[in-house]
């Protein structure tokens, strides 16, 4: 583990928020802005991520069962509404 203490600035509604989790979980505040910081950064880096190319998931559609291609195109069609 890389030990570095770092400083963040953090505003009174977000430490409020920390010190009752922290009571919640009865942990310390480090250790739930860790937790926080963890969970978060997939998050935050999915949001960021750079579009798929067009045709991406096309190799996934290949290998397909008749009858799921079937569905898929009929559930794709025009929706009927019964006689009233």
């Amino acid at each position: 583990m890389i030990s570095m203490k770092t400083s963040i600035e953090i505003d009174e509604a977000t430490w409020s928020e920390i010190e009752s989790t922290a009571s919640l979980i009865r942990e310390k505040p480090a250790t739930v802005i860790r937790l926080a910081v963890r969970n978060g950064l997939p998050a935050v880096a999915n949001k960021f991520q750079a579009p798929r190319p067009n045709g991406y998931f096309a190799g996934a559609y290949k290998h397909w069962p008749e009858e799921r291609a079937r569905l898929e195109e009929a559930m794709s069609k025009p929706r009927q509404h019964p006689e009233r």
